[in-house]
């Protein structure tokens, strides 16, 4: 596939740096909806909408709380403290239309062991922005609800999830008056993951529907046959070891990259750090729920000193993820800002770049 047409949804290239061209929110607002998919996963879609769409609305809420039920839209759940540090406020709007350009690309978003769809939502708030249609199913194998309940299995329900997610959304592109309906470019379709979810996003990568793919701290993975991909690892995570990570880069066909941020953790990659910040955050959660040492090691790496502050790193993610989608999508000719500069670009945070010729 070549570049953008004259009628391409997907925002041009900005004539500033280049190496933090994309690290800004795009023209676009992100609104963000709830389906279901036929086997009755939840799948939260977040969007590209107008901005002459969203006045007067309120953005929307994240509550943590919520996806122990294991729905976006389900009942807090009744007898827990009202005080509660889990609310997460977001830029997407509720019931606000998609964009009334298109089509978009889209980007499958598989979460990590113990996460929940809406986990990164800075990041999936920040790629609907510049013109893609995010979709990320909640994997019931092994999300927040089925760790926190014990019944958390180790299994590739996750990929199978990511693809019955993509089919949902390809009959919503095709079915007449839906959100999605004729809104989808299905030639250009990449798969993101963090965590667990990198590793079934590595894995999904080997689906023809998969154009290229993106891993953050990245568990395991089978690599797909050569397709541009990349990987992001945090040198300072205590959950995903660096060394597996390059091991597994190594295995990796080109076109590939690998960007390591100087001292991130394994949350810098979502939002866990931020959640209820002025509460006391997912430490004071979890104490509060007396819930296993384990869990709250897992969950709060990356969010104290020295780690790099995952909020000081995000610009750098937002750019490399937002330029290596464009990329690996055929939007960019050639990468954009995906190169040593990333060392020196963003205040707070230094990364190394390589890129690899394959095995």
């Amino acid at each position: 596939m070549g570049g953008p047409g004259p009628h391409d949804a997907v925002p041009p290239t900005p004539t500033s740096r280049q190496d933090t061209a994309f690290a800004g929110h795009g023209p676009y607002k992100p609104g963000v909806v709830f389906e279901t998919t036929s086997e009755g996963d939840t799948v939260v879609v977040t969007y590209p909408v107008d901005a002459s769409s969203t006045v007067g609305r309120p953005t929307y809420t994240i509550n943590l709380l919520r996806w122990f039920t294991g729905s976006p839209t389900a009942p807090l759940p009744a007898g827990l403290p009202s005080n509660l540090p889990t609310a997460l406020a977001t830029d997407a709007y509720t019931s606000v239309p998609i964009s009334s350009r298109g089509p978009f690309p889209v980007v499958l978003f598989s979460h990590g062991y113990g996460g929940y769809p809406e986990q990164s939502s800075f990041l999936t708030d920040h790629l609907a922005s510049w013109g893609f249609v995010v979709v990320a199913p909640d994997q019931r194998c092994c999300d927040l609800k089925a760790v926190i309940g014990g019944h958390a299995g180790n299994s590739q329900e996750d990929v199978t999830d990511l693809r019955q997610a993509l089919a949902l959304v390809k009959r919503m592109d095709s079915t007449p008056r839906t959100l999605l309906t004729g809104k989808l470019d299905l030639t250009r379709v990449a798969s993101l993951g963090h965590s667990a979810g990198g590793g079934a996003a590595i894995t999904v990568a080997g689906d023809s529907d998969i154009r290229t793919y993106i891993a953050m701290a990245p568990s395991a993975g089978r690599p797909p046959p050569s397709k541009p991909g990349l990987i992001m690892q945090g040198t300072a995570d205590k959950v995903v070891n660096p060394e597996a990570t390059l091991r597994l880069y190594a295995r990796l066909a080109s076109p590939k990259r690998l960007v390591l941020i100087d001292g991130g953790g394994h949350n810098v990659f979502d939002d866990g750090c931020t959640i209820g910040a002025a509460q006391g955050g997912l430490v004071a959660f979890i104490e509060t729920l007396h819930l296993a040492p384990a869990f709250q090691a897992e969950a709060v790496d990356g969010c104290s000193r020295p780690d790099v502050a995952p909020t000081t790193a995000w610009p750098l993610i937002e750019q490399v993820v937002t330029a290596e989608l464009r990329f690996g999508l055929g939007i960019d000719g050639t990468p954009v800002g995906l190169n040593a500069g990333l060392d020196h670009a963003f205040a707070g945070v230094t990364a190394s770049f390589s890129a690899g010729t394959g095995t």
